[in-house]
């Protein structure tokens, strides 16, 4: 559920402020502090708010990470000739100590913390990396002059020398009110009346951007500039100038920075000309209230504007169009107001411009509903009723005890198991240690005493799927420094003993001495509604409400309609009927269901055909017919032949992707006339197969899961393939050969190798004029590049050659492309003569039996392990081959690759089942155990279906190349790419031309201009180049004579899928490991930080909480085995943790990894980064960025390095995912097929070939739940 950590915020008339949860049912009170507040005002994790002292008070909440800043300094020096490097430098040098680009001094003694709200991590330490090379410990990089380019190595010419030292700071007020330093010394001379806080999605603005405005009791306007996600608190005020005669006395600032403000007079002015650069605005506009009435209170959104007049009276402002609110004046103040029905005394729009309202009779909460982008003045108001947190210290107590009280009179007690509190931390000293500030104005708080539980009986709304919000608000008696000076803000304290606003609505931690709380519904007076930070989902909407559409009706139970009832159930018990004479009216064989549909062939042609779909449910038997437009039959499917349905739909065009490896290698492609249609098919058939195969239940924990191109999660579970009839312990697999005539030779994969324990039998009839034929177990094909590239078996591990016309056999090993030396035998077969040849393998060698008899012994010269198929050649007529081994025979065209429903980009999981994924939008979710949802409906029920959303961005470039008379035309060369294109520019993109897939996405977005396109632009947003497709930059000089744009779109997916959301922190990578039920959850997040999860287990599968671990450098990727952790650096640099345990789960630091050389037999390129990483026990697969994959050996506990690189010589393939645990590693290549690696053991980490699993259109596969 998108909203599952939004926060709808409130005052009570008491000033205390409360917090309501859309994944709660109660309202949680602030700890009061001795301070009531006036006004709030959210975005999300960022409230602001003007207190009872008039003063302005931050607090931020709910982060999973911790906000941390690098600081960085770079140390420069110049070779002088008899002094060596020195730090004097020339007059026109850059300064000794500056920025990367030497134009700023940053003297590391004049660096210091913004404010008393942030604390230093460390000391300065030097970076001892350099574009992911490692650097000597002195860290420095060297140039023949500033600003030459910097390398690791000191030249002859190297006359300057840099290093980087860097150091990070964290905002240390997390969960806890921050004041705001005011305006002059004395904070009384000027205090504020409101306070607001939005702008998080000006148009083109960098991530992270927010804007805070406040007025003054002057009638001043103050603009808070340098408010960011990483800068909470903001640089200083700015006061922006107000026309003549403006009085202000309230002030709202949309997600898109527009800002109105409302004058005492009841008229509103809007701040125009707002944008990225601008984010203080051009000039102010006037708005006239609506006739006959003033405004006193309104609200800005992304696309709407709501107000309350003085009389009480709902207004909504047509026109509004946030997006374009900076450059155009009707676009900010909109068209005319529209009176919507309802009496209210305040208002607040959310995020997605719904609305929240204070009644004004009853002083109650209601919201909008029925809002939408298409209706933004919704339908009707709707209360919200959700349960009260008590103070005993409150007046709103007094309602319990009220006779008078009859709609209320009865308070419902919720559980109250509260843990012993592990810390008996003193805040007073734990404040001065921690920031060396003196304490003033905090109040008394007494030692924590062992808490006992309480046994209340009625238990509500218990969350059994984790914590319903995520982090907990912590240390609600920090103390809050009223009529202070400068940032000071309270501390926070330790998880165990952190009492929390934000716990699961079924219990709570507290103090009886302190907050003396209970819960209970009752009549709440609201003041103020502040809806900035809650997010509410249309199709799921939280538990809030107890209107008319959720009343039980009790007619259904009443006793007139129970006797009807049984009435008529009991009106035929009076007379047997015999059945005996009468015929079957309907006899079950089964249903068909046919359409009219196309064929897409191999070249991507189109075909008119029928389909005609059968089933028998009670056989377990499907097909699919399909007939040519005449109805001729063109072939029929036999449904038990497939093994995956997935969607493959392209714009316009919606399409099944059916493979039938058993009858063809291509997959059969079928295009549907509507999408509606294509829908209903790829469920019927998901679920057919499914039902033929008896799979509709959860997967097990030895799964593989998938990701298409399309989003769809597919899983292959192992669990039925363990049903094989077992003989001998042994598993046995026997391929369709008879009557094959083997003269040209036959050829089968041996899928789990030869090791000692395998059989290899076959049976036949030999040719009567035959004169040789031979057995082969051999190993893989081998690329090998002559005059062209051909391929040959090198390895042979047995080569069994029966030669009639020498009379003798010959048994003998190829190594290398080399015969070794023959064994010869005597000849135990004639020609004409049915035959039987067994192949035992055991440690010492080969044990050969000819028509049951012992033949002979051949011992290994090559390890059994090495062979990946066997081989038969000769006149002769096959009857049987069976092979057998001590494994589980897994053979691709076998297995069944199940959709399971939901949208994804990516999934991971473990080996007891736990299941995480990753959106596009980098949201984290969990499998629920459920399947089904969006286009395959509720296949196995509703049970662990939930609704989710994704967001996925359009880009297409614009490409100009410059015109000496005309200047950048979109003219270019005959050789030139298209001028608007994709980022390769082969291919022709165009904003007009850019489609959705399906009907499920909608556009949330306009087409804009990306200014934060990786290599930097110009002001219009365009970067620049000498030509196609040189490397960018965003500032033209002279020699470019070619620019390119990036435009970009979204678009969201609304659907449905067995996942539910873990956490509200933003994840580029995941990675999953179980020791038993202990289970290692490690990611990076978005903005490159590692973090790892804490209480993961099988009952839990969504943990607790996300802990922070402190990285030098930005990472992009990160896996975990084996208390092992390897993480990838943004330049493509290697890392592992050390220290890790389980007593110490986050270990200690960072340590740097050789960097993988590797030599591409096939004219790749050489230095290439690190892109990826799988780790296992013994091995870490790492793909590089150019799609190789190399291999670091020997790891373990003793040396998590590991040893040495080995590298994939056997084939050229390049990859774009790979997954990898114990003896299984798995990979998806470039071109999108699923390949599965044979011969992988501890003494051959790397494995001998590769084989492919699934012919498909795949982005990703985890096969760290296998374990085959």
């Amino acid at each position: 559920m998108s909203s599952s950590g939004s926060l709808l915020f409130s005052i009570n008339n008491e000033g205390k402020v409360y917090a309501l949860s859309t994944s709660g049912s109660c309202w949680r009170e602030f700890m009061y502090l001795g301070l009531e507040f006036k006004t709030l005002s959210a975005v999300p994790h960022y409230l602001w708010a003007v207190g009872g002292d008039r003063q302005i008070y931050l607090h931020v909440h709910g982060l999973e990470i911790p906000i941390r800043v690098k600081e960085e300094s770079y140390e420069n020096e110049r070779w002088l000739p008899l002094e060596g490097f020195s730090g004097r430098l020339l007059p026109t040098d850059r300064y000794h100590f500056s920025s990367q680009d030497g134009t700023v001094d940053k003297s590391i003694d004049r660096i210091r913390l913004p404010s008393m709200a942030w604390q230093w991590e460390g000391d300065w330490q030097l970076e001892l990396t350099l574009d992911g090379q490692p650097l000597d410990h002195d860290g420095w990089s060297y140039a023949v002059d500033f600003p030459a380019q910097f390398g690791p190595v000191k030249q002859w010419k190297s006359c300057v020398r840099r290093r980087k030292w860097i150091r990070y700071r964290k905002f240390s007020a997390m969960n806890s009110w921050c004041a705001i330093a005011p305006l002059h010394k004395d904070p009384t001379q000027e205090p504020f009346i409101d306070v607001c806080i939005g702008g998080n999605q000006i148009p083109y603005a960098a991530p992270g951007t927010l804007s805070v405005w406040a007025i003054t009791a002057h009638g001043r306007v103050m603009y808070r500039a340098g408010v960011g996600t990483t800068s909470p608190e903001g640089l200083k005020w700015i006061n922006v100038s107000i026309p003549p005669n403006c009085d202000i006395k309230q002030i709202s600032v949309g997600p898109t920075g527009l800002v109105w403000a409302m004058l005492w007079t009841g008229r509103a002015i809007i701040r125009k000309g707002i944008t990225k650069d601008c984010p203080t605005g051009e000039a102010w506009l006037e708005v006239k209230s609506p006739s006959e009435t003033k405004l006193s209170v309104m609200s800005v959104g992304y696309n709407a504007v709501w107000a309350v007049s003085s009389d009480t009276r709902v207004w909504f402002r047509k026109g509004i169009d946030g997006n374009m609110a900076g450059n155009s004046e009707t676009a900010a103040m909109g068209s005319g107001w529209l009176e919507i029905t309802g009496n209210m005394i305040n208002i607040s729009v959310g995020i997605n411009d719904q609305v929240f309202a204070i009644g004004e009779s009853d002083k109650c909460i209601y919201w909008r509903s029925g809002i939408t982008p298409s209706e933004l003045t919704g339908k009707r108001w709707r209360m919200v009723q959700a349960n009260m947190q008590l103070s005993r210290t409150s007046s709103s107590a007094s309602v319990i005890s009220s006779a008078s009280n009859a709609k209320h009179h009865s308070l419902s007690m919720l559980s109250e198991n509260t843990p012993e509190l592990k810390s008996n931390i003193k805040l007073h000293n734990s404040w001065e240690e921690s920031h060396s500030a003196p304490i003033e104005h905090t109040l008394p708080i007494k030692p924590p005493k062992e808490i006992l539980p309480k046994n209340n009986t009625i238990i509500d709304n218990i969350d059994l799927t984790g914590k319903s919000y995520e982090t907990t608000l912590k240390n609600p008696r920090a103390w809050s420094p009223v009529r202070s000076v400068g940032s000071v803000v309270g501390m926070e304290a330790q998880p165990d003993s952190d009492s929390s606003v934000f716990d699961v609505d079924s219990g709570m931690y507290f103090d009886e001495e302190v907050s003396q709380t209970a819960w209970g519904t009752c009549d709440t007076t609201w003041s103020f509604v502040e809806a900035g930070a809650c997010s509410i989902d249309p199709m799921q909407i939280p538990h809030w409400f107890t209107d008319s559409y959720n009343v039980h009706n009790s007619d259904l139970t009443a006793k007139w309609r129970l006797q009807i009832l049984d009435c008529l159930k009991n009106r035929n018990t009076y007379q047997d009927v015999d059945l005996s004479n009468y015929g079957v009216a309907i006899e079950e064989k089964g249903w068909t269901r046919s359409c009219e549909a196309r064929l897409v062939t191999t070249n991507n042609s189109i075909e008119d055909c029928i389909l005609s779909l059968y089933w028998h449910a009670l056989e377990n038997t499907g097909t699919l017919s399909v007939f040519q437009p005449d109805g001729t039959i063109k072939f029929i499917l036999n449904l038990g032949e497939v093994t995956s349905v997935i969607s493959s739909s392209e714009p316009g065009c919606p399409r099944v992707n059916l493979s039938t490896p058993r009858q063809n290698n291509e997959n059969i492609k079928v295009q549907f006339i509507s999408e509606m249609e294509q829908e209903e098919w790829l469920s019927v058939l998901v679920d057919i197969i499914s039902q033929i195969n008896g799979l509709s239940s959860k997967p097990s924990e030895n799964s593989v899961w998938a990701v298409t191109s399309s989003g769809d999660v597919l899983n292959w579970d192992l669990m039925p393939m363990r049903q094989n009839p077992e003989e001998n312990e042994l598993h046995s697999k026997e391929f369709q050969v008879f009557g094959k005539y083997a003269l040209s030779g036959f050829t089968t994969n041996l899928y789990n190798n030869f090791p000692p324990g395998s059989i290899f039998k076959i049976t036949g009839s030999l040719n009567d004029e035959i004169k040789r034929f031979h057995v082969n177990l051999q190993g893989p094909e081998i690329k090998k590049q002559r005059h062209k590239i051909e391929t040959e078996v090198t390895e042979i591990a047995l080569h069994f050659n029966v030669r009639f016309d020498e009379s003798t056999v010959v048994c003998n090993t190829k190594m290398f492309g080399n015969w070794g030396v023959e064994e010869r035998h005597p000849l135990p077969l004639a020609p004409g003569q049915e035959f039987s040849i067994t192949i035992h393998c055991n440690n010492q060698g080969f044990k050969i039996t000819v028509n049951d008899k012992i033949y002979c012994f051949y011992e290994h010269r090559l390890s059994p392990e090495s062979i990946t198929s066997a081989s038969v050649q000769g006149p002769l007529k096959l009857y049987t081959m069976v092979y057998s081994t001590t494994n589980i025979i897994i053979d691709p065209d076998e297995m069944i690759w199940r959709m399971m429903g939901g949208y994804l980009r990516k999934v991971e999981c473990c080996q007891n089942g736990i299941t995480w994924g990753i959106s596009h939008d980098h949201r984290v979710w969990v499998y629920t155990g459920g399947w089904g949802g969006g286009a395959l409906k509720g296949l196995g029920g509703n049970e662990g279906i939930n609704s989710m959303t994704d967001t996925q961005t359009y880009c297409v470039y614009e490409n100009q190349r410059w015109n000496p008379l005309s200047g950048y035309t979109s003219t270019g060369l005959p050789t030139d790419r298209y001028m608007w294109s994709d980022i390769t520019g082969k291919h022709k993109r165009t904003r007009e031309h850019t489609k959705l897939i399906n009907r499920h996405w909608h556009w949330i977005s306009e087409w804009m201009i990306d200014y934060n396109t990786p290599g930097g632009v110009d002001s219009d947003g365009w970067q620049y180049a000498t030509d196609f497709p040189a490397p960018y930059h965003g500032k033209k000089i002279f020699t470019d004579c070619v620019r390119r744009r990036r435009w970009y779109r979204k678009a969201q997916i609304i659907t449905e899928g067995p996942w539910i959301r873990a956490g509200s922190t933003a994840l580029l990578d995941i990675s999953l490991w179980n020791n038993d039920d202990e289970v290692l959850v490690w990611a990076v997040t978005i903005g490159g930080d590692a973090i790892y999860r804490t209480c993961v287990t099988t009952a839990s599968p969504t943990g607790n909480h996300w802990e922070h671990v402190k990285n030098p450098q930005t990472l992009i990727a990160i896996s975990t085995s084996n208390y092992i952790v390897w993480a990838v650096g943004r330049k493509g640099e290697l890392y592992y943790r050390e220290g890790i345990c389980k007593e110490n789960p986050g270990g200690t630091n960072w340590k740097l990894i050789e960097a993988p050389k590797y030599n591409y037999p096939f004219s790749h390129k050489t230095s290439v980064g690190a892109k990826f990483v799988s780790l296992n026990a013994n091995a870490a697969w790492v793909l590089l960025s150019n799609g190789a994959i190399a291999i670091r050996t020997d790891i373990s506990q003793a040396q998590q390095d590991g040893k040495q690189w080995k590298y994939l010589t056997d084939c050229d393939m390049l990859f774009k995912d790979v997954s990898s645990i114990e003896q299984e590693v798995w990979a998806v290549s470039t071109d999108g097929h699923l390949h599965r690696r044979l011969g992988v053991t501890a003494e051959n980490p790397i494995g001998t070939s590769w084989q492919r699993v699934l012919s498909s259109s795949l982005v990703h596969v985890s096969a760290r739940g296998s374990s085959l």
